[in-house]
C-alpha cells in the first residue's frame, strides 16, 4: 500500500504570489491577442473553439485592460466588444455577456479552470507566447 505523507503547508503556498503574478501576466496577454483578433482579422473567417464564458472572459479582460479603444480614443465599451467577436467568430450573442463573465470567475477547484489558467498551462507545456490563439481558428 502507498505511504502517505502530510503535505507541508508552507511549501505548499510558497508559490502562490508568483502564481498570481503569472496569472496577471496571462491576463495582459490574453486582453493583448483578443484586442489584435478584434482588429486585425475583418477579413478572415475565425472561428471560437471553446466556450463562449471562455471568450465572454477573453473580453472581459480586454476590456478592464482598455487594449481597445474607439475613434476618438476613449475605452470601447464592453458590450460592443461582444457585438464586435459575436460578428467575427460567427457566434450567437448571449442574452447577459455579465453573467457569463461572473461564471467564468467564480470557477474554482481542479475540474474547473477559467481561461486565464489554461492559458498559464498551456504557455507552459507548450512553450508557447500566445496561447490564447490556441482557441481560434484563422482560415480565409
Amino acid at each position: 500500500m502507498n505511504n502517505l505523507q502530510l503535505r507541508n503547508i508552507a511549501d505548499f503556498n510558497a508559490g502562490m504570489p508568483e502564481k498570481k503574478a503569472r496569472e496577471r501576466e496571462m491576463r495582459l496577454l490574453v486582453a493583448k491577442d483578443m484586442a489584435h483578433v478584434l482588429t486585425d482579422f475583418e477579413g478572415k473567417r475565425l472561428g471560437w473553439k471553446s466556450t463562449r464564458t471562455d471568450l465572454m472572459e477573453a473580453l472581459h479582460w480586454t476590456w478592464m485592460n482598455e487594449t481597445v479603444v474607439n475613434d476618438d480614443g476613449s475605452p470601447c465599451r464592453f458590450c460592443h466588444l461582444v457585438d464586435r467577436a459575436c460578428m467575427l467568430f460567427d457566434i450567437k450573442k448571449p442574452v447577459n455577456p455579465r453573467s457569463l463573465v461572473a461564471n467564468a470567475l467564480s470557477k474554482k477547484g481542479v475540474h474547473m479552470t477559467n481561461l486565464c489558467q489554461r492559458c498559464c498551462m498551456i504557455a507552459m507545456t507548450e512553450h508557447t507566447s500566445h496561447p490564447l490563439m490556441k482557441f481560434i481558428s484563422i482560415s480565409r
